[in-house]
Parts: structure tokens; sequence; C-alpha cells
């Protein structure tokens, strides 16, 4: 692999005129620690970039309420990226939970609710290159309402995704081509999951490993018929369900306006069509818009230190879909 500084000076060779984006793109390699191993590789990430910096612009443009910018992915490609979207092309069987449905008369937190400033949530995890997002949803969602449940902060134990990814593909899941949080509890009804200190993550270059899993692990899923509760379709369930816990959700990640998100509420932008696991941990209200606050599993330099606003909506999809299969388990504590 040659060095980044032998390829942007070949790179730089083939120009007559360093242009704008050139300097950009090279301050974005130095930046993020790329290596590309040719020229041709090279350029062909420099012209993503640019496409990249285009939809930025866009985006900037045309969005009162959110901010974009450069990330990690601004040079992959389109397949690279909407290969994060562990939901995308997973069949969503008809649901039968319990329905959690805002009583009558409801009221959101004049305050909002903020589950990570609270102190009940763990820090953000990073799927890397495996589509595994429902397992650190299911895995994030666990780990919270374990620790809410028991009302001990002790209990907040930081759980293993691998767990899940390696040894739940009997109850649905498929590794790194996606699945289901719900498929993940299904399987945490027969086991509990362990420390990610005693299981820890290996797939974040697409492998799957064996299952390892060891009875023992500190925290399950109550296995019953009632184990979970799907969320109704509306803004006030939605946040009468969070004013309990945190909630896994699933939203349409495979789009611009996610991908290079950095502050204030996306409202726009985004399709309905699920295509990633993620965990809501509050709402609020940001400059006169409604937003829920949703924790992402794309390490804590992606979005707002890895955490992404998205608004409230007056429909029954929410933006990015996000209302459609929003949902939470019941801890075995």
């Amino acid at each position: 692999m040659r060095s980044f500084f032998s390829l942007a000076l070949a790179g730089a060779a083939s120009a007559t005129v360093m242009t704008a984006n050139d300097y950009d793109f090279l301050n974005f390699v130095a930046t993020h620690n790329k290596r590309y191993d040719t020229v041709e590789e090279f350029n062909a990430r420099k012209e993503i970039f640019a496409e990249t910096t285009r939809q930025i612009a866009a985006l900037n443009h045309e969005n009162a309420t959110s901010t974009h910018g450069h990330n990690k992915f601004s040079d992959w490609t389109r397949e690279e990226y909407e290969g994060l979207m562990g939901l995308k092309d997973m069949p969503m069987e008809q649901q039968n939970a319990p329905m959690h449905a805002a009583p009558q008369g409801y009221q959101p937190q004049v305050n909002g609710v903020d589950w990570v400033s609270a102190g009940w949530t763990t820090p953000v995890k990073n799927q890397e290159q495996c589509g595994s997002c429902y397992a650190f949803s299911a895995t994030e969602e666990l780990e919270s309402v374990w620790a809410i449940t028991a009302n001990d902060k002790s209990q907040l134990y930081v759980l293993s995704p691998q767990q899940i990814v390696s040894c739940s593909e009997s109850f649905g899941n498929q590794g790194c081509n996606g699945g289901w949080y719900y498929y993940a509890w299904n399987y945490l009804q027969t086991i509990n999951q362990d420390l990610e200190s005693v299981y820890p993550y290996k797939s974040g270059f697409g492998t799957v490993p064996a299952c390892n899993a060891q009875p023992g692990g500190p925290a399950g899923v109550t296995p019953n018929s009632t184990y979970y509760y799907q969320v109704n379709a509306d803004t006030a369930s939605a946040q009468s369900a969070l004013d309990g816990r945190p909630l896994s959700i699933a939203i349409h990640a495979a789009n611009y306006s996610f991908q290079t998100y950095t502050s204030g509420v996306i409202t726009s932008g985004c399709g309905w069509i699920v295509d990633h696991a993620v965990q809501a941990v509050g709402y609020g209200n940001e400059n006169g818009t409604d937003y829920f606050l949703v924790r992402n599993s794309w390490g804590s330099s992606w979005g707002d230190n890895g955490y992404v606003k998205i608004g409230a909506s007056t429909g029954s999809i929410g933006v990015c879909g996000m209302y459609q299969v929003m949902q939470y388990v019941v801890s075995a504590n």
C-alpha cells in the first residue's frame, strides 16, 4: 500500500491546477488517516468526496433546522455506506406484541427527557463495517432497561453485541447481513447477555466468528409472551414511552441528510422505508422544533458525538420513518 504522501503527489501531478476540492480532500485524508492502494483509487475516492461536498452544500442551503458536514464516510461509495444498514431487505414479521399508547390527555415533560444526561446509557458504540445495527440497538435497549428497572446505575452493564451477531441466526438474524432487535430479544430469552469485556466485538470488518456464548451473563429478557412492547405510531405515544425508558427504533438512514449530519434537528431529506436500527434516548425542543434524541452505533466521531436529533411529526410514519417500529424490551430483573 502506497503512502498518503506518494499518492497525493501522484494525484496532484495528474492535475494542471490544484482545485479547492483537491485541497479539501487532502485535508480530509490526513484528518481521517485514510489509506488507498493505488492512484486510481485515490482519484476515485476524491470524486466521491467531491459529490459528498455538493450534497452537503445543498443540504445546508435547503435546511433551516440541521447542519451537515464531512465525516469518515465522505469517500465511501453508496454501496459501502448502505452496507451499514442492517435492516435493508430484512423481512419484518407481523407484530403481535402488546401496544403502548399515550394515555388520554397525556402531556410531555416540559423540559423533555434525556436518558443520556441522566446517566442511564452506556457510551456510544461502533458497529464498523458490518450490518449489525440491530444487535447494537437491541443491546443498548437491554443495557438501559435492565438498570432502570432495578433503579440501580451500578447495574448499567456494557453488554456484548457480538453475542447477538454470532449466536442469534436461528432466531432470524443474519450476522453482518442484518436482523431485527426483537429477533435478538427472542434469543436473549434463552440465555443472558455477556459483558462486552467477556465477549468483545470482532465483526468490524464484516466477518462473523462462531458463537461462543457462555451461560452466566449478567442481563437477560423476561421469558414470557410479553417481553417487549410495540409503541403506537404517533408522537405522544413515543414521548410517553420515552418517559419510562429508551426505545429501539428503525429509521431510513441511506441518505445524505443522515450520513452527513453534524448538528440541529433533521426534519427532511430522508425517506420512510426503514433500513437502520438505532436507539431513541430522549425528546425535547430546539429553537422551536420538537425532536427525538437518537443514539447511533457509528462511533462518537459521527454526527453530534454519536447522536442525532430527529424531528417530531404530526403523521403516523414519522421523520425518517421512525414511528413505524418503535419497541422496548421488558427486562428480567
